[in-house]
């Protein structure tokens, strides 16, 4: 498919750009300690693991608590499915498959990255409820972005269109 007026071209050089920018910090298994760390990190927008972690708070809040936990999984379904709907429609492969992260075995495509757009939205919900923890929060979503894009399993794209995407639709819902 061509696009008219120079976009195809434009279009080239960004997708070269991001993939590299996207091998630059990639860190392979020689990396020792640190790549230990990004596995840990990319882990910490585990789907399952909030799941988890949000049941835990229903079965023990107080109504309050209930309240925050119900908005931000409203929050993290919306999120969730706004990003399967866009790798549905964008269907971009990532770097490189990895064994041991599920992505290899559940999702294949990359763009926007799950993880990030969890991150992001519960980032934005956490901030909300508690402000002064919001610097933490949104680091704690940056480092998820980044260790994805260093264990080569997203792009510099995919995290920063995941973090797009969490951060709008937390404020959408926080709006509302």
């Amino acid at each position: 498919m061509s696009l008219p007026g120079g976009w195809g071209e434009l279009l080239n050089r960004l997708v070269a750009l991001d993939r590299s920018l996207s091998a630059r910090p990639t860190l392979g298994e020689e990396a020792g300690w640190r790549r230990r760390v990004a596995v840990v990190g990319a882990h910490l927008g585990d789907g399952l693991l909030w799941f988890v972690i949000a049941v835990i708070a229903l079965g023990l809040g107080d109504e309050e608590t209930r309240h925050f936990v119900l908005r931000a999984a409203v929050a993290v379904i919306v999120a969730v499915g706004l990003t399967a709907a866009l790798k549905l429609l964008m269907r971009r492969g990532r770097p490189r498959e990895r064994a041991g992260f599920y992505s290899a075995r559940y999702d294949h495509y990359s763009f926007p990255s799950g993880h990030a757009t969890r991150a992001a939205c519960l980032a934005l919900i956490f901030s909300h409820q508690f402000p002064g923890w919001a610097v933490a929060f949104y680091a704690s979503a940056l480092f998820v972005a980044l260790c994805r894009v260093a264990l080569d399993i997203h792009y510099v794209s995919d995290v920063l269109a995941g973090l797009a995407v969490g951060f709008f639709t937390s404020w959408a819902i926080l709006s509302l």
